[in-house]
């Protein structure tokens, strides 16, 4: 009766595990591997620009404090513009390879996939991929944490 029981929770946890990563999958067919996305094992949304197949600059920021209201296409630099939100001032990190340098800064831009110079299709797919880790992260702020919250409990 045990081992049913233990492969259900074994189960239950996994899906909610795999309930909390966003797919990534319609972001990174959109840009055709001149921008790939995945997350880190920190929770961290993991951005790689290629330029002819070499990797010059990966941006790193946490997706809840990205800023939904502001993506936006920025037609001076032909590309699609991340910001932080307003209480999270400098939330990404950026290593540009060929310079040897990793900066933080409160927006990244991000070239226009090929298939949507304007950035229309892809600034709604950001878009509710924010909101999508926000309302995860709400909801997980509301729910009565798993440990103990002080170290020193008696």
């Amino acid at each position: 009766m045990r081992v049913p029981l233990t492969s259900c929770l074994v189960a239950i946890s996994m899906v909610s595990v795999q309930a909390q990563v966003p797919d990534l999958q319609p972001l990174n067919q959109e840009f055709m591997g001149a921008i790939t996305f995945k997350m880190d094992r920190h929770g961290r949304l993991v951005m790689d620009h290629f330029d002819q197949g070499q990797r010059f600059r990966q941006d790193l920021v946490r997706i809840e404090e990205l800023d939904p209201e502001a993506v936006s296409y920025s037609a001076e630099e032909h590309g699609i513009a991340l910001k932080c939100l307003p209480d999270k001032a400098q939330c990404f990190s950026k290593e540009i390879f060929k310079l040897d340098v990793v900066r933080l800064t409160s927006r990244v831009t991000l070239a226009a996939p090929a298939t949507d110079p304007e950035g229309a299709r892809t600034m709604l797919l950001l878009r509710d991929l924010i909101r999508s880790a926000q309302q995860v992260n709400d909801q997980a702020e509301a729910e009565t944490p798993g440990r103990p919250l002080r170290m020193n409990q008696r």
